[in-house]
């Protein structure tokens, strides 16, 4: 096979979640053409896919260094910076990415580092300044949102939801779709309106069938009531592609969120059957179980956990990234 025709067969792969093979054949193609960026981008693409984070920052890296003038390389790298909380790092590439382009997302991208890092101040100023420019942009008027609330103001979190909530409806009677109807969905139910918010998603589902939006489907149904009609869709949404390592991660980590332990056990083991060692993913188990009262099963999963992420170069406090579940641990099992 040469060179070149590796990279289709590759982004086959990619398509249907079979990222392993997909890295395989990039890295093949990469050994003779280590001198193509976008190749490095597919690469980091599937790694980050993967949650192979620290993997995906190399790949990304290369193809900066290959041409460090190129914004959606950068803004690549800055993703992934962001995915293990180098908020810092990721600003700055974002920053140098929206210098160099007039896409404004990087602006955006830009604004929500700032939020990420407790700069809520400063990411409101830049927010409200692309809304001035960009009306019509109801993403603008989520994150607004989000800021004001932080900052405890709540007339005007208020505002801007109801504002994204009239873009979000022209959007989908403008251009009934999927992501349309999706958005719309996501912003009924941050105010609270599953009933609504439920058929919305049911409307998505309709254009699209995919893991997200039976995911959101099951959330509605739990905060209806309906709980039973949520563990089918939260099976449904795990189903729909069993090879989907990183949906698997988010689906237990929000089975977790909405209390339901078992399930999220369930959810993380599965994707252990894909990939065996997972800091993050023994971490969610023993959370899980430490909510369960099952504290020795806990003990023993986040020590596997903790071992796993000492024999990797990690910068986060203890190797191993801390969040809400690693600190309740720590707290529970103090010597």
């Amino acid at each position: 096979m040469s060179d070149a025709s590796l990279v289709l067969p590759a982004k086959e792969k990619t398509v249907l979640h079979e990222y392993d093979a997909a890295e395989k054949l990039y890295r093949a193609y990469l050994e003779e053409n280590a001198a193509d960026p976008d190749a490095w981008i597919l690469l980091g693409d599937v790694l980050r896919a993967q949650q192979k984070y620290y993997e995906a920052i190399e790949a990304y890296g290369s193809a900066v260094d290959i041409d460090i003038d190129n914004p959606r390389y950068l803004a690549a790298l800055g993703a992934a910076y962001a995915d293990i909380h180098q908020y810092s790092d990721a600003k700055d590439l974002f920053e140098r990415a929206a210098t160099i382009s007039n896409d404004f997302h990087y602006q955006y991208r830009v604004a929500d580092m700032l939020g990420y890092m407790g700069k809520h101040d400063e990411a409101l100023v830049i927010y409200s300044l692309l809304a001035s420019k960009y009306p019509e942009e109801a993403g603008l008027y989520k994150r607004m949102a989000t800021v004001h609330t932080y900052l405890k103001h709540p007339d005007e979190a208020s505002a801007s939801t109801k504002k994204e909530l009239q873009l979000r409806v022209k959007a989908v009677e403008k251009s009934p779709g999927a992501v349309s109807w999706f958005t719309y969905a996501d912003a009924l139910s941050r105010t609270g309106q599953w009933a609504e918010a439920k058929k919305a998603f049911d409307k998505a589902l309709s254009y699209e069938e995919n893991a997200q939006t039976y995911l959101r489907i099951g959330d509605a149904l739990i905060n209806l009531g309906e709980t039973d009609a949520a563990l089918d869709m939260f099976a449904k949404a795990a189903a729909f592609d069993e090879r989907d390592f990183a949906f698997l991660m988010d689906l237990a980590d929000h089975l977790t969120e909405i209390r339901l332990y078992e399930e999220s056990i369930r959810h993380y083991t599965k994707a252990l059957e894909l990939r065996s060692v997972h800091a993050d993913a023994w971490v969610g188990i023993a959370y899980d179980l430490l909510k369960l009262d099952q504290h020795d099963e806990a003990m023993a999963f986040f020590e596997m956990a903790k071992a796993t992420a000492a024999i990797r170069e990690l910068p986060w406090a203890d190797k191993l990234h801390k969040s809400e579940k690693t600190n309740a641990l720590d707290k529970a099992f103090a010597q």
